[in-house]
């Protein structure tokens, strides 16, 4: 009888929860906003770089991006929280391991989707610039750029949605985002279902106009030159 009441003490959810759930979506937001834009902006420069002529120049990222493409995000992070205070010699919070590691594992994709959108302007387009007397840094940000930034933005959008979704790793270092009171919740109430179901639509919430607006740019985005 005993075991039935406590049982039944902690299967109850409290109005409290609810704005756990919020508080925890809006650091799951966040986190992931400021990695995205901290990472977007190496990735441009990054991916700049790889245009570059000089094959010294253009090989000398694919040590940094290589790495991180081709290794579990999860690795990534421990690497980061765990490993890096024992050569920084202190350690790093949660929230500063977790923007840290996602910003740079954005990084890394971003600066290949900034390569390959650039690589994809056709070269006659260069020409076309030469031709109307613009310079190159000049054909680059009047004609070249704003081509590629069109074939970057959708691109760009379904990265960020996988990056948010990939961000409930973060919850292994402790960081209070969904899933992390997600894990609390659900020992707490003993109502997993209930609980997951919750952290599933919100992350839904969040994915499905992010992937919307992916698909409408697309489609709205004129690709022909």
């Amino acid at each position: 009888m005993q075991e039935a009441h406590v049982y039944g003490k902690y299967a109850h959810f409290a109005i409290s929860d609810l704005f756990t759930f919020l508080s925890s979506c809006g650091t799951t937001l966040a986190v992931t906003l400021i990695s995205l834009f901290l990472g977007s902006v190496l990735g441009v420069v990054i991916g700049l770089i790889r245009c570059s002529h000089n094959k010294v120049i253009r090989t000398i990222p694919l040590i940094f991006i290589e790495p991180l493409r081709n290794s579990p995000l999860v690795v990534q992070l421990f690497l980061v929280y765990y490993g890096l205070p024992v050569v920084m010699g202190t350690l790093l919070d949660v929230y500063s391991a977790a923007i840290l590691t996602l910003s740079l594992n954005t990084a890394a994709f971003f600066s290949v989707l900034v390569h390959n959108s650039i690589k994809a302007v056709p070269t006659a387009q260069w020409e076309v610039g030469y031709a109307l007397g613009h310079g190159k840094a000049s054909t680059f940000i009047h004609i070249i750029a704003q081509q590629a930034v069109r074939l970057l933005i959708p691109q760009a959008i379904t990265l960020y949605i996988g990056q948010l979704q990939c961000s409930s790793i973060l919850s292994l270092i402790s960081l209070r985002d969904l899933c992390r009171v997600g894990q609390l919740l659900t020992v707490r109430t003993m109502q997993p279902f209930i609980v997951w179901g919750i952290v599933f639509f919100l992350y839904y919430a969040i994915s499905f106009p992010l992937a919307r607006l992916a698909g409408y740019l697309e489609n709205r985005l004129n690709y022909s030159y």
